[in-house]
């Protein structure tokens, strides 16, 4: 049975080539995470029951003048999937590794920040992760490192920059940080927002401090809620790159640092931050976040939005802070997964031991509430 690895999908599908992704999940799973553009046939547990006549019986529902290309889980449901479909006269492809093997996989976005300022999008299309590189004069500086260090170094070396700071926003609780990693092979500047939380060393930048990469500022504004060190960055007076603090649909989730028992109160800060720092002080920026909700597609278009036009859409700021915290901690659904141990981790506080940090990262985000 043929297969097609992950970054050979991502390739075809971002050149247009006319691929129909195939997801034999169930729906809930499906719902929960997957990929952009793919269609649902709900038939995996059918098939881990051996009952092939489910798929048989629904094969009608697939187009039969395209390639067909299977996902599940991990790879091996969809490979049976796959031959059946084959010896029912289909062009059928299973995707190695399944939907673990596509949350490794990574994409680029250029922003346009004029000729002074490069900036470049990073992100994972299988787990929503959203990260920058931006730089001038030869320097560059990695914001909310997510995806394997090589696509950053990669980035960087195309644009004839030297990668000389690595910021964070906060802590992380959806993914491993890069962050140190990426520190250690460039000998970069770790930069993160002054916390108790992590135990390894790092260069505070307090709120309204300050730095220059390649003769471009960047400026920290304090953001608590998402997390209590949460801290968004400004980047000449452009961009505003707010972690996890506001995407372009929603707002941070506040009980992953401290959880539920901190929800309320992560809310309230919560509520002050958006309010007082970003809607009270910007207008004409665009908003650029750590996370995307929903599946990323292949368009190279970078996901972001003026916050002129987001701020309609704030309608929960406006009510008042006791309905903001009301419907905010009403929303919170389940956690990311394994964002015990992915925060651990983080913190320095633990590691992985050897194990494959794609595995522990799978699954959504997560991160967002209201």
């Amino acid at each position: 049975m043929q297969e097609i690895a992950a970054q050979e999908l991502k390739d075809r599908l971002e050149a247009g080539e006319p691929l129909r992704v195939v997801d034999i999940r169930e729906a809930d799973e499906f719902a929960d995470w997957h990929i952009h553009g793919s269609a649902n046939l709900p038939v995996y547990d059918a098939l881990k029951r051996n009952d092939d006549q489910v798929l048989a019986a629904r094969s009608g529902e697939l187009p039969s003048d395209a390639c067909l290309v299977l996902v599940c889980r991990g790879g091996i449901v969809s490979r049976r999937a796959a031959a059946l479909l084959s010896g029912l006269g289909f062009d059928a492809l299973t995707l190695s590794g399944g939907m673990h093997g596509w949350g490794r996989v990574w994409s680029e976005a250029p922003v346009d920040g004029g000729e002074a300022l490069g900036l470049i999008q990073v992100r994972r299309n299988g787990k929503g992760c959203l990260s920058y590189l931006f730089g001038a004069t030869g320097e560059a500086a990695v914001v909310d490192a997510s995806v394997d260090v090589q696509a950053y170094l990669q980035l960087a070396e195309r644009g004839g920059l030297r990668i000389t700071h690595v910021l964070e926003t906060h802590v992380h609780a959806d993914h491993l940080s890069r962050a140190r990693e990426l520190c250690s092979i460039t000998g970069a500047t770790l930069t993160l927002p002054p916390n108790d939380r992590v135990t390894y060393p790092y260069t505070p930048i307090p709120d309204g401090g300050t730095l220059t990469v390649g003769g471009i500022t960047l400026e920290a504004v304090r953001t608590p809620g998402h997390t209590g060190e949460s801290t968004c960055y400004v980047i000449g007076d452009r961009f505003l790159l707010t972690g996890d603090t506001l995407f372009v649909d929603g707002v941070g989730r506040p009980d992953l640092e401290k959880g539920d028992a901190g929800a309320e109160d992560g809310a309230r800060a919560l509520y002050r931050s958006l309010r007082e720092q970003l809607l009270g002080r910007f207008d004409d920026v665009t908003v650029l976040p750590t996370h995307h909700g929903g599946p990323i597609g292949f368009d190279r278009r970078p996901i972001g939005a003026r916050l002129s036009e987001i701020r309609p859409r704030l309608d929960l700021v406006e009510g008042g802070e006791e309905a903001f915290v009301e419907r905010i901690v009403a929303s919170l659904k389940a956690k990311p997964p394994n964002c015990d141990t992915i925060i651990a981790v983080n913190e320095g506080k633990s590691d992985i031991r050897g194990a494959d940090p794609y595995d522990l990262e799978a699954g959504p985000n997560r991160c967002a509430a209201g």
